[in-house]
C-alpha cells in the first residue's frame, strides 16, 4: 500500500497476490523514491540480525565457549555436504557489514578454517558421463568451465566477457545438469 498507492511507485514484478515487494523488485524501484534503498537496507540488516546475531549465541556449547557446526552428507539431494547448527556454509560475505558477521567466525588456538569447494562436482560427472570432448578438454585444461560455455554461447573471446555472460552461462550449465 505504501509503495505503490502512496507513494505511486511503478514496477513490472507481481505475485500471486498482487505487486510484489521481493528485493528483484526494490531493485527496480530504488531510483524512485529514497525510501526504497532504506527499506532495502533494513531488510539486510533484519536478516543479519535474525539469522546471526541472535541466532548464533545459543548455540555456543557452554563447555568450549564454540560454536560446533554439524556436517551431513545424506540430507542434500545432490549429495553434498550440508551444514547445520550453524550453517557455516552461509555466512554471509557479499556485503561489508556481512563481512563483518564473518570475522567473528575464529579458530581455536592451533585450528584453521578451511574452505572447501567440489568445484562444479555435477558438471565434472557429466563431462565423464557424456564423454563430450569439449567439456573433459575445458577442465582437463583446468579453465573455467562457465566462462567456457558463455565464451562458446555467446561467440565472444573469453576475455571480452562479462559478469552478466558467465552468470547467463552458469544457468545454463546447471539448467543442463539438473533440468
Amino acid at each position: 500500500v505504501l509503495l505503490y498507492e502512496k507513494l505511486g511507485l511503478k514496477t513490472t514484478r507481481r505475485t500471486k497476490t498482487g505487486l510484489s515487494t521481493d528485493a528483484r523488485a526494490l531493485q527496480q524501484l530504488v531510483d524512485q523514491h529514497p525510501f526504497v534503498q532504506k527499506l532495502l537496507d533494513y531488510r539486510e540488516l533484519a536478516k543479519l540480525k535474525n539469522t546471526y546475531v541472535d541466532a548464533l549465541p545459543p548455540l555456543v556449547d557452554p563447555r568450549d565457549g564454540r560454536l560446533h557446526t554439524t556436517y551431513d552428507q545424506t540430507v542434500t539431494t545432490t549429495g553434498r555436504l550440508s551444514s547445520t547448527n550453524p550453517n557455516l556454509m552461509n555466512i554471509p560475505i557479499r556485503t561489508e557489514i556481512g563481512r563483518q558477521i564473518r570475522r567473528a567466525f575464529i579458530p581455536e588456538e592451533g585450528y584453521a578454517l578451511m574452505s572447501v569447494d567440489y568445484s562444479q562436482i555435477e558438471l565434472r560427472v557429466m563431462a565423464h558421463l557424456s564423454g563430450d570432448p569439449i567439456l573433459i578438454e575445458v577442465f582437463r585444461q583446468k579453465e573455467d568451465v562457465h566462462a567456457a560455455t558463455a565464451a562458446r554461447v555467446f561467440g565472444l573471446d573469453p576475455k571480452d566477457l562479462t559478469v552478466k555472460h558467465r552468470s547467463v552461462a552458469k544457468m545454463i550449465n546447471y539448467g543442463l545438469a539438473y533440468g
